[in-house]
């Protein structure tokens, strides 16, 4: 976080304009929380959280789903005082570097050099997702888990009802699972609590990490004969497919891998499971939760178990007309890859599909450092994802699959920055990652993970300037601020959006005109008039 502030020129803006994010919320929806960790208490010892809630246990939305727990600032207060402590937890560390990233206070440490970028702004934490960690070190394992956005947004809703104060949210997870066009239930309710004009409210996700993937292919189809899409299955584990096509023009879907397996075809609100092949071809409108669409196209969920091998998917239409379809592999494989990958027909737009909602704001991802010491004085290096100021391999770019560009709007430097970790966390066991003089509680961190919390951060201190912003004016501002170097090439474009992030101009910009012409530095000459 020292070199991003350096960067985006964070530190410039707090000194000229007063702004250190207080009175503005943030709210992190991630893994949770390590509220022991220093970041997030104040100089007098109290927190600075005013809620958790721990939706472990979920299955989505299921009715089934054990109560979440929530704890107020009273209570995290007590435990820090001594108290009970509290049953809850980043078992990965993911949610606890994203939050630090925000808003961390750097209070770790005696020179506060991995503070955030808004160090003095209150924290809602929903612990809403897992990918599960290990049993380590005396730390028991965590499942994983997925919560129920909606009811989470809901909750959060009247959170931030109650505190009276502007407010910044993320949600810090996402792939290409969905419509990705904004019109999936997540992006509907996102819209819902936060949308483009409501003052004082704004949402920003990530673009997510699947940038350079060959896991989207897309292409036209008629019923004059099939459009043939190839694939290849990278390891016998168990992956899916999914698929988005037009719902104006009907189609039957067929799966063929080389190995002499051929299942469908599989017509519009058909189901068909053989051979180690599922495919479930939903009628507009009939999909599950998250994927429950407002679009009126086809979707389809094809697993496959087995066939480590190649194949083809095939997609035939049932009308007159031509129609267009989007298949999309998965992010499964060893460091995120895909085991299902396409092998031609590959189109521009990886965006998550929390990323094309409308009135998010989106961020990509570039790179900050590739050289460290760790905590036990080795350097380290990361080759390979691209060199400082470039763009990380894996930062996704748009368009939404609707076709709306940029998709991106612009992009924080969060590839290798530093930020707060639990000590007890899964993260806190890589000592590779853990820098020199940290104590072990700073990791690295990356992907558009690490970017988004940087911008969530920025909007916090815009949001301190005025109050009143919508996510229409605070997307407009962070456009018309970013800059442009040999790195980004021209703009805007699809991969950079309108640029790299600078904080310094887009808070000048929230704060309006008291700060313009060099009125912050005492010189009126450029100012029509002067009233006693």
């Amino acid at each position: 976080m020292d070199l991003v502030r350096l960067e985006t020129r964070t530190d410039e803006a707090i000194a000229a304009f007063g702004v250190d994010g207080q009175g503005v919320t943030i709210a992190v929806l991630d893994r949770g929380i390590d509220w022991q960790h220093p970041d997030f208490i104040n100089e007098d010892g109290t927190t600075r959280i005013k809620w958790l809630l721990d939706m472990s246990g979920f299955n989505l939305c299921d009715p089934g789903n054990p109560a979440p727990v929530e704890y107020s600032e009273a209570e995290i207060n007590a435990a820090l005082a001594g108290g009970p402590a509290l049953a809850f937890r980043d078992a990965v560390g993911h949610g606890t570097a994203t939050a630090g990233t925000a808003a961390g206070n750097g209070r770790a440490l005696p020179d506060l050099r991995y503070r955030g970028i808004a160090p003095a702004a209150d924290l809602i934490i929903v612990k809403m997702t897992s990918e599960g960690a290990p049993a380590h070190d005396g730390e028991p394992a965590e499942a994983s888990f997925q919560g129920c956005i909606d009811d989470a947004l809901d909750w959060l809703d009247a959170k931030i009802d109650l505190l009276g104060q502007p407010a910044v949210a993320i949600i810090n997870s996402g792939t290409q699972w969905g419509p990705m066009d904004g019109t999936s239930a997540v992006s509907r309710k996102i819209d819902e609590i936060f949308g483009e004009d409501t003052p004082g409210r704004v949402m920003v996700i990530p673009s997510g990490d699947e940038g350079s993937l060959a896991n989207h292919s897309g292409a036209d189809y008629d019923s004059s004969g099939e459009t043939v899409i190839g694939i290849s299955k990278a390891s016998t584990t168990f992956a899916v497919m999914s698929a988005w096509y037009s719902g104006s023009q009907p189609a039957e879907v067929t799966v063929t891998f080389d190995d002499g397996t051929s299942v469908g075809p599989v017509a519009p609100g058909g189901f068909l499971s053989q051979s180690g092949v599922t495919i479930i071809n939903y009628l507009p409108g009939t999909e599950f939760y998250p994927w429950i669409s407002t679009s009126g196209d086809g979707a389809l969920w094809m697993g496959v178990d087995g066939h480590a091998t190649t194949g083809t998917f095939r997609i035939l239409g049932q009308g007159a007309g031509t129609g267009r379809v989007d298949l999309y592999g998965d992010v499964i494989g060893p460091n995120l890859t895909p085991i299902i990958s396409m092998t031609d027909s590959l189109v521009p737009g990886r965006l998550n599909d929390y990323a094309a909602t409308t009135s998010a704001v989106v961020v990509a991802n570039h790179v900050i450092r590739t050289d460290w010491i760790d905590i036990d004085g080795v350097p380290q290096q990361i080759l390979g994802e691209g060199t400082v100021g470039e763009l990380w391999l894996k930062s996704s770019d748009g368009p939404a699959r609707d076709g709306r560009t940029h998709g991106v709007d612009l992009s924080a430097p969060g590839q290798n920055l530093f930020a707060s970790v639990g000590p007890n966390s899964y993260w806190a066991t890589f000592s590779g990652n853990l820098p020199f003089g940290s104590g072990g509680l700073y990791t690295r961190f990356g992907g558009t993970s690490g970017s988004a919390p940087i911008l969530v951060g920025t909007v916090a201190l815009m949001l301190q300037a005025d109050a009143g912003l919508t996510a229409s004016d605070v997307r407009q501002i962070l456009r018309e601020t970013a800059v442009g170097d040999a790195n980004t090439g021209a703009l805007p474009n699809a991969a950079w959006g309108f640029g790299k992030l600078d904080v310094y101009e887009a808070v000048r910009s929230a704060a309006g005109s008291i700060f313009i012409d060099g009125f912050e530095s005492g010189d009126t000459s450029s100012w029509s008039s002067s009233v006693p």
